[in-house]
């Protein structure tokens, strides 16, 4: 069900009397968007600084700690802007159970020296954290927000999701939310969900737009820094480098294409588990000569400019925050069609959407873009068009009417 709670009276928070801040905590698994983190960690970290001062006062909370200079500078720029930021504990990569003790640990350590009214959960480890703190009544209340498409969480553990996903947390969590139509009526499909009629609610993922008004680096200058060719044709994308990606498809695609539109050049932005496997992939097709993977980035608005078609392979998503970032970046796009990009784009008219996993397809339309600016332009502009409908203050606004009605009807 979508949900919109503009109309909804404005909720006074006190303390014995006092008027004070609520103070809410994001849970994310790590503060590397470019890399592990993603869209999620990018749009905990908007919601958080769009959140309406002095009514709220936000916390920023990553799982664990992965030692990268990205982290740290995150970290930094949250808390110039008088957010508090910190990481309950270093990842270990050997031992994710022990990792996963520590953060508890670290995040019941700072729960006791510094009491939340509301924990928001954003990953699924973050999710069983907070049960747990809830449980220990660390904190009064917690929801979560459900990020992802197919099968929603832990595709590799569905005993993991039956108990967790399916019975607890729709007794636990004051709340849950999902970013897009398609996940919030998956999760109101649970029969437990339905037997208790606690139905998730629908607020959308959605980016800062500001991001994309600011003076950038030149595109020539960008292009120069990855190593591309002046007079190359750019096809770029941005994510994670997991399997839910496609990027593996993608690779297969691009092979096709530069058989025939050899000036043709790929730049995927991200990191992951999947790096050196696509990179492989590339040398095999004997394509890595025109295919550049740069590794996780802070400065996606700048690599957006400098493409001249954004390419979504994904075999699922939620709603994708890297497809929104193209869309207000006004790059076009060919997308896969499922389920998380049909409520952004619209085929023949934003963008071209072809299946996902047919490396044919996709190369098909990125040559028919390739080959039609005109049209690339038009589907552009409607499509920023579009992206408007998801600003981050519109999203925070819904989030805070959330907040405020599950502390006063808790109180």
């Amino acid at each position: 069900m979508s949900v919109n709670f503009a109309g909804e009276a404005r909720e006074i928070h006190t303390h014995i009397g006092v008027m004070q801040p609520m103070r809410v905590m994001q849970i994310v698994f790590s503060f590397d968007a470019e890399a592990v983190g993603g869209g999620i960690s990018r749009f905990a970290i908007a919601l958080s600084r769009a959140l309406p001062r002095p009514e709220f006062e936000p916390v920023l909370c990553a799982l664990w700690d992965r030692g990268t200079p990205q982290e740290q500078q995150t970290m930094q720029e949250l808390q110039q802007a008088g957010i508090q930021a910190f990481a309950a504990a270093a990842w270990d990569e050997q031992r994710p159970y022990a990792a996963f003790a520590r953060a508890s640990t670290g995040l019941r350590r700072a729960l006791s020296q510094q009491p939340v009214d509301l924990l928001h959960s954003h990953s699924e480890f973050s999710d069983v954290a907070a049960v747990l703190l809830k449980a220990e009544r660390r904190t009064r209340h917690i929801l979560r927000t459900v990020h992802n498409g197919r099968g929603l969480e832990w595709p590799r553990r569905p005993l993991r999701r039956l108990l967790l996903t399916n019975l607890l947390y729709p007794l636990a969590f004051d709340a849950e939310i999902g970013v897009s139509q398609h996940v919030t009526a998956t999760l109101n499909r649970r029969w437990l969900a339905q037997r208790l009629k606690r139905p998730a609610l629908c607020l959308y993922n959605a980016v800062d737009l500001s991001r994309f008004g600011g003076v950038l680096p030149s595109r020539a200058q960008t292009r120069a820094d990855l190593g591309l060719p002046r007079q190359a044709y750019v096809v770029g994308t941005v994510g994670r480098l997991e399997r839910e990606k496609g990027y593996d498809v993608l690779l297969q695609a691009a092979a096709q294409v530069m058989a025939r539109r050899p000036e043709v050049y790929f730049v995927i932005v991200g990191d992951g588990k999947e790096a050196s496997q696509l990179r492989q992939q590339a040398h095999d097709l004997g394509i890595a000569r025109q295919v550049v993977l740069t590794g996780s980035r802070p400065d996606v608005e700048a690599l957006l400019q400098a493409m001249d078609l954004f390419a979504c392979s994904s075999r699922w998503e939620g709603l994708s925050t890297a497809v929104m970032e193209a869309m207000a970046c006004g790059v076009p796009l060919v997308a896969t069609d499922i389920p998380g990009n049909r409520e952004l784009l619209r085929a023949g008219q934003s963008a071209w959407m072809l299946p996902p996993e047919d490396p044919g397809a996709l190369a098909e339309a990125i040559l028919a873009a390739h080959s039609d600016p005109a049209q690339c332009q038009a589907y552009a502009r409607l499509a920023r068009l579009a992206v408007q409908a998801f600003t981050i203050q519109a999203v925070a606004d819904q989030h805070a009417a959330l907040y405020r009605r599950l502390c006063a009807s808790r109180a």
